[in-house]
């Protein structure tokens, strides 16, 4: 443990992902973690029933499970989705844990619960935008774990949603395989 002796050397330790307690994940509403060139997002969103929290594990990364990507690196992304429990979130911001490695393990989201989830992920993918702007496509695999239970069909419910968030220049469409999407510009 070293010793802090001047304002440089405590600044120095301050990174950009550090949690300020009094306001959750600090000034976001997701808690990000960085590995290279994979973004971890982490986010809680209340149950419809009320009763506690469901925690989200967003991975926007390069490598896909479902499809072979063509083109530089810096022009496309891709998004999986896992849930964690709001536990596992708080121990990694305050950096007790390890990020989990991502899973194949289904689960099922219905009614309100898969709009707050949209909106949440919409915010991060914002974010990451932000900081890749020469992304024109997103390779959306996250039905590889979410079980979608929603009135309509799943493309139809990211168009709503993302494109709402994205602007109007953004299309998605169907992907290769049954559970991926492409959201392009």
């Amino acid at each position: 443990m070293a010793i802090i002796k001047n304002f440089e050397d405590f600044s120095k330790n301050i990174s950009g992902f550090d949690v300020n307690e009094s306001d959750g994940f600090g000034t976001s509403p997701f808690l990000l973690k960085k590995i290279q060139d994979i973004y971890h997002y982490f986010f809680n969103i209340d149950k419809e029933s009320g009763s506690g929290q469901i925690g989200y594990h967003v991975v926007m990364g390069k490598y896909s499970n479902l499809e072979v990507i063509e083109g530089p690196k810096n022009s496309y992304c891709v998004i999986t989705i896992n849930r964690v429990s709001p536990e596992i979130i708080e121990d990694i911001a305050v950096d007790k844990k390890e990020i989990p490695s991502p899973s194949n393990d289904q689960f099922e989201l219905s009614g309100s619960d898969v709009s707050r989830l949209m909106e949440s992920l919409s915010k991060c993918l914002l974010n990451y935008l932000e900081m890749n702007p020469k992304i024109s496509r997103i390779y959306d695999e996250i039905q590889e774990n979410l079980d979608f239970k929603g009135d309509g069909s799943y493309l139809e419910f990211m168009k709503s949603i993302i494109i709402s968030y994205l602007g109007e220049n953004w299309k998605v469409q169907e992907g290769v395989s049954k559970e991926s999407l492409i959201i392009s510009r």
